[in-house]
């Protein structure tokens, strides 16, 4: 049986893609019980976990890609400039929707919650127990700052070959951490999905997607043929199956499952550069949507909300004004300071190079 080798490219197929999805899926999650939305699609406001799972294996991907490469490029791993890097990335636009939303609370638009804005300004909310929904979805931001400042450090720490190590025994002892929480300690629902130890997995199944990546691991023929349309389809059903059978099953092997599929997913369409699928996730608008991803995340809480039945929270003036907030936070906000971070790497680069060289003479 022949076998499919990832090519690796300055640009790595589908990702992008692949967000659009994500953020598709957190959104019409919550877009499910909005006022005037068809009811008879209630059922899917499950799907956002599915789209933040594959949000977390692409991160862990790309973070642990980025540090492997400079680990070959430079023989080392520059913590301060990967921090630079993510601040110029992440804060503006997260500090910027904060800032947004303490005025409409302030101003008595909103009613936040005690404790809010703490912790979602120092990336704790994933343990705040009782939070408003206007600032909810920082739970997964809170994560994702959390794993930025572990994993990094636990490299240089312990070298690469050690946390590979450590990212696979994490894939296989978190979800017994999960059967702990849930069966002997009845963790909320909320702190299974939330919660770093409950749900690092995800990422670390990201990390080691990056190890197997660089090493040109080979997918199987199957792969590229139509059976592989039974891997996203046994992503949400057999999870829900589980959820309905036991919810235990669902917070724990369930989490799991979904892991693996969307890795194997994000394996796939980096690899086979073919299909209607493919060409899909590899459009004009699905780039766009992709790149639009961490502002369309921050924007669509607030409007995308079946707590409330304002006219801004109704579908599908709902669904505008996300967008709306969305491109403007993405082209005056996010855009500008991508454009500084690439020219600060763009720098980093010159003087790591510079440095390799009057090292040889």
């Amino acid at each position: 049986m022949t076998a499919l080798t990832m090519k690796k490219s300055a640009r790595i197929h589908s990702l992008d893609g692949l967000r659009a999805v994500s953020i598709l899926l957190v959104c019409i999650g919550h877009l499910a019980g909005t006022v005037n939305f068809p009811e008879f699609l209630l059922p899917l406001h499950n799907l956002g976990n599915f789209g933040v799972k594959i949000f977390f294996v692409i991160s862990g991907f790309l973070i642990t890609l980025l540090l492997l490469q400079e680990k070959n490029r430079t023989g080392s791993i520059n913590l301060k400039q990967f921090y630079i890097r993510r601040t110029l990335r992440l804060f503006p636009a997260f500090y910027f929707y904060i800032l947004c939303i303490a005025l409409a609370d302030m101003l008595g638009f909103i009613t936040l919650l005690s404790g809010d804005l703490l912790h979602a300004a120092s990336y704790t909310m994933n343990y705040h127990g009782e939070r408003s929904w206007w600032l909810n979805h920082t739970w997964s931001l809170a994560v994702e700052e959390q794993f930025y400042l572990i994993w990094p450090s636990l490299i240089c720490l312990v070298g690469m070959l050690r946390a590979k190590k450590i990212a696979i025994a994490a894939i296989l002892i978190i979800p017994v951490v999960r059967f702990i929480m849930w069966y002997v300690f009845d963790v909320s629902p909320s702190g299974m999905t939330r919660q770093f130890e409950a749900i690092a997995d995800a990422l670390a199944t990201g990390c080691l997607l990056a190890y197997l990546y660089q090493g040109g691991f080979r997918l199987p023929e199957w792969c590229s043929s139509w059976l592989f349309i039974l891997v996203p389809i046994s992503m949400i059903v057999l999870p829900s199956a589980l959820y309905k059978i036991d919810n235990g099953l669902f917070y724990t092997i369930g989490q799991s499952y979904i892991n693996l599929t969307a890795a194997i997913m994000v394996l796939r369409y980096m690899s086979v550069c073919e299909g209607i699928s493919f060409k899909v996730l590899n459009s004009k608008p699905a780039i766009w949507l992709g790149g639009m991803s961490y502002s369309l995340y921050l924007w669509q809480e607030p409007f995308l909300n079946s707590w409330v039945i304002d006219w801004y929270a109704s579908w599908p003036t709902n669904l505008i004004l996300t967008l709306l907030f969305a491109c403007f936070s993405f082209y005056v906000i996010e855009k500008p300071l991508m454009q500084r971070k690439n020219r600060f790497c763009a720098t980093a680069k010159l003087k790591s190079k510079s440095i390799l060289v009057s090292e040889k003479l």
